[in-house]
């Protein structure tokens, strides 16, 4: 059985990087950086066979946290479009023609990738960095996701005490609030404590 023009494509992007270091698992790329550190490459698909990379840093001790409370593994503690990280006249898709030669529109991803992506995983790859980083600009996180991320910061590096000031100030806010955020956020703000007593 032939397979699907999706799969050729990705096997193309997936030859593509080989040299780069990234290597396939599952629907992601990761590149062990070592000391439990990964640069993170997934691909959104839209269209047919349009793919927009999106790069960041994976850390083993924020995905064991994150496992600790059940929440999905190996996801990139921040992340960005590749688009957005080009500067002038981005490109946000990579277009393949279905049954075309894909070699070379994947060779244009990774470079892209390499000259624009990779600066960002370097960037952000060190973790005492990193975690400073969000914690002095919390905005630079999205609303949806940062009040989990930053209590997952604090008791990774050990201050549990904030960790439980930053749970206490978003349940206040959502407090009034039955949307599906809110009691998303209620339940993980249960677990995390009975996890990490704060």
């Amino acid at each position: 059985m032939r397979p699907s023009p999706k799969t050729d494509v990705l096997v193309a992007v997936d030859t593509a990087l080989r040299p780069t270091g990234f290597v396939r698992r599952g629907h992601v790329w990761l590149q062990d950086r070592g000391d439990g550190v990964f640069g993170w490459l997934g691909f959104g698909v839209t269209g047919s066979l349009e793919l927009t990379p999106l790069v960041g840093v994976c850390f083993k001790r924020y995905d064991d946290v994150c496992r600790a409370l059940g929440l999905a593994t190996t996801a990139p503690l921040v992340s960005a479009p590749l688009g957005y990280l080009m500067g002038e006249k981005p490109v946000w898709r990579w277009a393949f023609e279905p049954g075309g030669d894909h070699a070379p529109v994947a060779s244009s991803l990774v470079s892209a990738f390499l000259m624009y992506g990779k600066p960002y995983i370097d960037k952000h790859a060190k973790w005492d960095a990193l975690s400073r980083e969000l914690v002095a600009k919390p905005e630079s996180l999205l609303d949806f996701e940062r009040a989990r991320k930053l209590a997952i910061i604090h008791v990774i590096n050990g201050n549990a005490g904030a960790a439980g000031d930053v749970l206490k100030r978003e349940r206040e806010r959502v407090a009034d609030s039955v949307d599906v955020y809110a009691r998303s956020y209620r339940a993980f703000a249960h677990r995390f404590e009975l996890a990490f007593p704060c």
